[in-house]
């Protein structure tokens, strides 16, 4: 796979005059060193700070993905500058062979030059020799040119999944205590994973099991794939946002049977964001969901944690319930798909 030199061409507008008529765009792999991830990651918090990701997040990914999937990162320099910052790879997540995602992200600074068209044309070129069946790729709602740039493609859109944040200095914890107490009551204990893995010795197994037991009601357009235990214990046990102490396990004796974790921000303290909240099918409707996210968010209002993040699939049960916590809703991520066969 090759390194391209594009010229790109595009009209002067009037009204933007720090738009140039022509620029040299020099598009490539991204290489293993600071220089690269910092200016990759500096790219993503610009076009979304209330969110900010480091460095250590993206190297740990990087560093920690199953081989067996394909995955690339990219970036575009014009003047020896990274102006965007781009991947492909596997969904390993939904797995299908011939399925993969396009992702491309343009300094704000840069955009409507017609950058992003030609990472993007560049990452399909790329992709070709794996003979793609199933491009898919993602927008938030309010950045009508991102939602655009895939429907001018050819996608269209699958799934929407608000994003939505607690303030927990206004969480008053008072309205649900009765439910958290009728789930005590009837006989199921809530744990940390912190104290699970001193007290259970098969804590590893069964927080897996679980995970892909919740898993199977979480909405998606393919069905989840199943990671192997070893890359569990790698990229969620091993993970640098793991917070043991806010991961919390709802027993049934010494069954697992529902789980919410709150996950650290490694730039800022204020921000905490929630996995999945989930619980098994023979343990629903029995207020167990509820009394795991009031505990969550007590840690982070004891721990000085402004604002808990979390998103839901829009008809998703869990999403009604964080309103019901308080959770304010935020502009939604969309996915969209692109079939490159014909339909049968």
């Amino acid at each position: 796979m090759r390194e391209m030199n594009a010229l790109l061409s595009t009209r002067v507008d009037k009204k933007r005059p720090d738009i140039v008529d022509s620029l040299e765009l020099h598009i490539r792999r991204s290489r293993d060193d600071d220089q690269d991830y910092e200016a990759a990651v500096a790219i993503e918090n610009a076009i979304y700070p209330e969110e900010p990701q480091s460095v250590e997040s993206w190297r740990f990914w990087d560093a920690n993905r199953d081989p067996q999937y394909f995955f690339q990162r990219y970036v575009g320099e014009v003047g020896g500058r990274v102006v965007a910052t781009a991947a492909i790879g596997h969904t390993s997540w939904t797995y299908q062979p011939g399925k993969f995602f396009v992702f491309v992200a343009v300094d704000p600074r840069r955009q409507r030059r017609g950058i992003g068209g030609a990472v993007y044309d560049y990452l399909l070129d790329e992709l070709a020799p794996f003979e793609p069946t199933k491009l898919v790729g993602h927008a938030r709602e309010d950045h009508e040119d991102s939602m655009q740039f895939l429907q001018n493609r050819g996608y269209r859109p699958v799934l929407r999944a608000p994003k939505s944040r607690l303030d927990t200095a206004a969480f008053d914890p008072s309205p649900f205590e009765y439910k958290v107490q009728r789930v005590l009551d009837s006989g199921i204990a809530i744990k940390t994973l912190a104290q699970l893995c001193d007290e259970d010795p098969e804590w590893k197994r069964k927080v897996y099991e679980l995970e892909w037991e919740c898993l199977q009601d979480v909405p998606t357009t393919d069905p989840f794939t199943k990671r192997s235990f070893e890359q569990f214990e790698k990229m969620t046990l091993g993970n640098p946002h793991l917070l043991p102490d806010a991961w919390f396990i709802a027993l049934d004796g010494d069954r697992y049977v529902g789980m919410s974790a709150l996950w650290r921000n490694l730039v800022t303290d204020r921000l905490l964001q929630t996995g999945l909240t989930g619980v098994v099918r023979s343990h629903r409707r029995r207020g167990i969901a509820t009394a795991l996210k009031v505990q969550a968010i007590r840690y982070a209002q004891d721990h000085g944690n402004a604002e808990v993040e979390t998103d839901n699939e829009e008809n998703n049960p869990m999403l009604q319930l964080n309103i019901q916590l308080g959770f304010k809703p935020q502009p939604a991520f969309v996915d969209f798909e692109k079939n490159l066969t014909p339909a049968v």
